[in-house]
């Protein structure tokens, strides 16, 4: 009888090129593993209506944690962790006292600063034609924020590396928020002992596969903690240097498969 392995991929450098494409050989690679019983989640900063449109596009019993580990599937229920109103209040004046923008994000529903709806750029630079209803809603201000604890998973700041540095050594003075990044010009923030780790490990738990039997892919500074509760952890060519030596192993790029070339080796799957 064959051990079924957990298989958790970033999306975002990872599994997909330019943030929305997905070859036909990582679609097929990733089909024939959960076909053979293996369970694949992508782990991902995006929220959950981004997450389940990567999913959709890779197609079969994907599974997914979403916001960094703030979101995810664990059987048929979802698992979601908030943040409180005084750290909404604390993000929001921190993060607007250093000029930079901040999203804060729901389940289901995102509410920004500044004067343009998210992602609507990025999506018409990269040519997407259908852009997920992600229920973006202008901030109306801070003092709406505490009707909101309760309902809001995480948040995203954005802005240049000397703005964001500063808002991160702000940000774990005065809280107890998981502080993490998927590129210079972003900071994520998470409920304190929440992660995509956290995630992985109650997934572990919940089905009984060991880290012995989990491999994880990524290419980001918040994929390393995914990095430490698996025997494989696999970084992708394109990844910093930081992130290729936390790896036990390192493969191709994303723009060349490296999630499935690593998967069909690993498994030996033949063409």
């Amino acid at each position: 009888m064959m051990t079924p392995y957990l298989i958790f991929s970033d999306v975002d450098g990872t599994l997909m090129i330019d943030h929305t494409r997905l070859t036909t050989a990582t679609q097929l690679t990733l089909q024939r593993l959960m076909a053979r019983g293996h369970h694949f989640y992508i782990a991902t900063g995006r929220m959950l209506p981004l997450a389940r449109q990567a999913a959709a596009q890779i197609g079969g019993p994907v599974k997914i944690i979403a916001a960094n580990g703030a979101t995810f599937e664990l059987g048929d229920q979802l698992q979601t962790a908030y943040l409180s109103a005084n750290q909404l209040t604390t993000i929001y004046q921190t993060v607007l006292g250093h000029d930079c923008k901040v999203f804060f994000f729901e389940t289901n529903r995102l509410y920004y600063t500044g004067d343009e709806p998210p992602y609507q750029a990025d999506a018409a630079r990269a040519n997407v034609v259908t852009m997920p209803d992600l229920n973006a809603l202008p901030l109306i201000g801070p003092e709406y924020l505490p009707k909101l604890a309760g309902y809001i998973t995480n948040a995203i700041a954005y802005g240049n590396p000397a703005q964001l540095a500063a808002i991160r050594t702000e940000l774990g003075q005065t809280t107890t928020l998981n502080l993490s990044s998927s590129n210079p010009h972003n900071l994520e923030l998470i409920p304190h002992g929440v992660d995509k780790a956290t995630a992985i490990t109650t997934i572990q738990q919940a089905t009984g596969i060991d880290r012995a039997h989990t491999l994880v892919f990524g290419d980001g500074l918040n994929d390393l903690g995914m990095f430490q509760v698996a025997d494989h952890s696999i970084a992708m060519g394109n990844a910093p240097a930081i992130v290729q030596q936390a790896a036990t192993a390192v493969t191709l790029p994303n723009t060349q498969d490296g999630v499935a070339v690593y998967l069909r080796d690993f498994f030996k799957l033949t063409d």
